[in-house]
């Protein structure tokens, strides 16, 4: 698709279709590479990864701390310093983000992409009002009344269910409770109605009746704002009942992806398996120990040849396929996808299981 361009100062700003016009997905991720110079060697962050996003989806990404899920979203905004090593082509509405000057990104970023942060009380400034931070977030790329603005703020703290939202625009971050930090910092994410909406890590450190409502504002929020999501996490249980799609990383490169029903009920990947049974369960007997993955996730400076899954994989053929070739991403079912050499074995073991054969 061809597009034009207009003219701030000295730069060239590439004139982006808007959502409702573009076909395809919003956000293509196409054999992303992100690496680290240390004076160990490369860290491997993120390894040749690939996924989409789409119109008014949900997509959960999963996994272990280092997997990599932290450093594709902020790829994806261009937040990454500058010894960051990129590589590959991430596309927002057909055009590459990795082209972007610094300005064009920053006209992006709050206004056709936001981000909401793990910690929100580190990325919520002490010394204003929470109302003037959300206010701020509107002003830098919309011309708005004073007191269409003050509407607007109010507005957006009563979408995330924050109680008499003029008195609490008035408060400082350090009145607020964690969670309702984290529901301002969705308000202000969702200030300029994005395309898309990125969530880090955003029930970390927040008790499970907090976790909820946090969850509840989310669902919430995409419905009103039709903002395509992706909830990074490192919890399966917590993708369950959000999400369309999840996508399962391990070592910076995708294990599995597929629908919520296909991940959970048909996992074709060890990786996968391993993580949905250590999830307490209701039908569980008090006296059974959860499951646990053996061993430690590998160094991102040496990942280990073939399957980097495969020194904790209790399916892998050593010496074998496992440990010398690494497994491409195969097809197991039309919006199915597994980086497992024995997938097709493992799908049709999940359907045994599921339809009690």
């Amino acid at each position: 698709m061809a597009f034009g361009s207009k003219r701030d100062g000295n730069l060239a700003v590439e004139v982006l279709p808007e959502r409702a016009t573009w076909g395809g997905p919003l956000l293509e991720v196409r054999d992303l590479s992100v690496r680290f110079p240390t004076e160990d060697g490369l860290v491997n962050a993120v390894d040749h990864l690939n996924f989409d996003l789409r119109a008014n989806e949900v997509l959960g990404i999963v996994g272990e701390s280092g997997s990599g899920k932290s450093v594709t979203s902020l790829a994806i905004l261009g937040l990454l310093p500058k010894t960051a090593q990129i590589t590959g082509e991430i596309l927002f509405c057909g055009q590459n983000l990795l082209d972007m000057t610094e300005r064009q990104l920053q006209d992006l970023r709050g206004r056709r992409m936001a981000m909401i942060f793990q910690d929100s009380l580190a990325a919520l400034n002490p010394v204003y009002t929470v109302g003037t931070q959300i206010a701020e977030a509107i002003t830098v790329h919309q011309e708005i009344e004073k007191a269409d603005l003050n509407d607007r703020v109010a507005e957006l703290l009563n979408i995330v269910g924050i109680p008499n939202p003029k008195e609490r625009a008035g408060q400082y971050p350090h009145e607020y409770s964690g969670g309702m930090r984290q529901r301002a910092m969705i308000a202000m994410s969702i200030a300029n109605d994005p395309d898309v909406l990125i969530a880090d890590e955003p029930t970390t450190a927040l008790d499970v009746t907090i976790q909820a409502q946090v969850l509840d504002t989310l669902e919430r929020v995409e419905s009103r704002t039709s903002s395509s999501v992706i909830l990074i996490t490192h919890d399966l249980g917590v993708v369950a009942g959000v999400t369309q799609r999840i996508m399962v990383m391990y070592a910076g490169r995708t294990a599995e992806i597929g629908t919520v029903n296909e991940v959970f009920y048909e996992p074709c990947h060890p990786y996968t398996q391993g993580l949905l049974a250590s999830l307490p369960r209701i039908d569980r007997r008090t006296s059974d120990r959860l499951h646990r993955i053996v061993g430690q996730p590998p160094s991102l400076i040496h990942v280990p040849p073939g399957c980097a899954f495969h020194p904790r994989c209790p399916m892998a053929e050593v010496p074998g396929v496992c440990n010398t070739d690494e497994p491409p991403l195969i097809e197991v079912g039309t919006t199915h996808w597994s980086a497992c050499h024995f997938a097709d074995r493992l799908l049709a073991e999940a359907k045994d299981r599921q339809y009690g054969q």
